[in-house]
Formats: structure tokens, C-alpha cells, sequence
């Protein structure tokens, strides 16, 4: 091979080596970069899935005390209810028709019911007229 043939193409490989070095530095310098970003990436998503499961959590908690609760006073309330019919008998100077009618609307006002029970004998005549009238 031509010596003067042989250094040009020896320059140019030269040349060719030195610049494709400085792009994998480049590339090497951006590929670090972009693993922090993945890593601070991967953290922030990390904490998004621990502060969501938390509110979750909590969630679940409040919406497990409302459910017992409901579940409470549901439980109260069909306790009332066996007990209404024979407490209307009771009640001196109500009609069998006045039972009848208390007790086909009542179900459509369970709080209602709860209150009637709260009242003292002594009133509770008075309270079913007004249900009646208002119901």
C-alpha cells in the first residue's frame, strides 16, 4: 500500500475514533441523567401509591363506622317496629283504625317511630293524632 495513500485514510480514522468517543461520553453523561430521572421518577411514584393507599384506608375506616352505625340503628329501629303494634294498643282513647293507619305509614318514617317511643304514655296519644294529620 502507498504510504502518502495511508495517512489521509489514517487521519480520518483518527478523526472518526475522537468524535464518535465524544458522543458516547455524551451519550454516557445522558444515559446517567436519565436513570436519575427514572430513579426520582420512580420515588415520586412511590409515594403517590403510599399516600393513595393511605387515604384509602381511611376511607375505609369512615366508611366502616357509618355502615355500623346504620347497621345500629337499623337494628334499633326493627326492634321498634315488633314492638309497635302492641304499644299502640295501649295507647288509651286510639282506635283500632288509628292503629291500623299509624301503622301502614309509619314504616315510610322510621325516625318517627323512634321519636313515638321516646315520648311518655301520657303524650303519646297526642303525637299520633299529629302524625296522622301530618302523614
Amino acid at each position: 500500500m502507498d504510504v502518502k495513500r495511508m495517512f489521509p485514510w489514517m487521519r480520518w480514522m483518527f478523526q472518526l475514533h475522537n468524535s464518535n468517543h465524544g458522543s458516547q461520553t455524551k451519550m454516557v453523561s445522558y444515559l446517567q441523567r436519565r436513570k436519575k430521572n427514572v430513579y426520582d421518577g420512580s420515588e415520586q411514584v412511590s409515594t403517590s401509591i403510599n399516600d393513595a393507599a393511605m387515604l384509602l384506608g381511611e376511607n375505609i375506616r369512615t366508611v366502616g363506622l357509618e355502615l355500623s352505625k346504620s347497621i345500629a340503628s337499623e337494628k334499633v329501629i326493627k326492634e321498634s317496629a315488633k314492638k309497635l303494634y302492641l304499644t299502640l294498643y295501649k295507647v288509651e282513647g286510639l282506635t283500632e283504625d288509628e292503629c291500623y293507619r299509624v301503622l301502614s305509614k309509619i314504616p315510610y318514617h322510621p325516625m318517627q317511630m323512634l321519636i313515638f317511643f321516646s315520648l311518655p304514655s301520657s303524650v303519646r296519644l297526642e303525637w299520633v293524632g299529629r302524625f296522622l294529620s301530618n302523614h
